[in-house]
């Protein structure tokens, strides 16, 4: 059985879109967010942009590798909901909610139920 949270601070997703990016696809590495290490802002090659965790690339100077495939789509919650853990990077929960709806919350704002 999958571990349970449940949001106790709502989340609004950053960003209105999803980088999704397959394993062992190329990117370009830009700068590390100095608020929350080890995220990386990146771009691929039909110019598309997010942050991305050091925990899913291969980064080798300004260039980086897919080590494992990876969605950045950001799961927008409200207090109550409650959400099945998929994985976690970095400070975020990679989560599936009750209507399979798919996304990365900040664990900062869940708790384990």
């Amino acid at each position: 059985m999958r571990v349970l949270y449940r949001v106790i601070e709502e989340h609004e997703a950053s960003f209105d879109y999803s980088f999704i990016a397959e394993k062992r696809q190329a990117v370009s590495v830009g700068k590390e967010d100095h608020e929350m290490p080890g995220w990386f802002w990146c771009k691929n090659a039909t110019g598309l942009e997010a942050w991305i965790p050091k925990t899913h690339l291969k980064i080798t100077g300004k260039i980086a590798v897919f080590n494992q495939p990876y969605n950045s789509v950001e799961h927008s919650a409200k207090p109550g909901e409650i959400v099945q853990y998929l994985g976690e990077s970095l400070g975020w929960v990679e989560c599936l909610n009750a209507k399979w709806v798919y996304g990365w919350i900040p664990a900062p704002k869940l708790e384990i139920i």
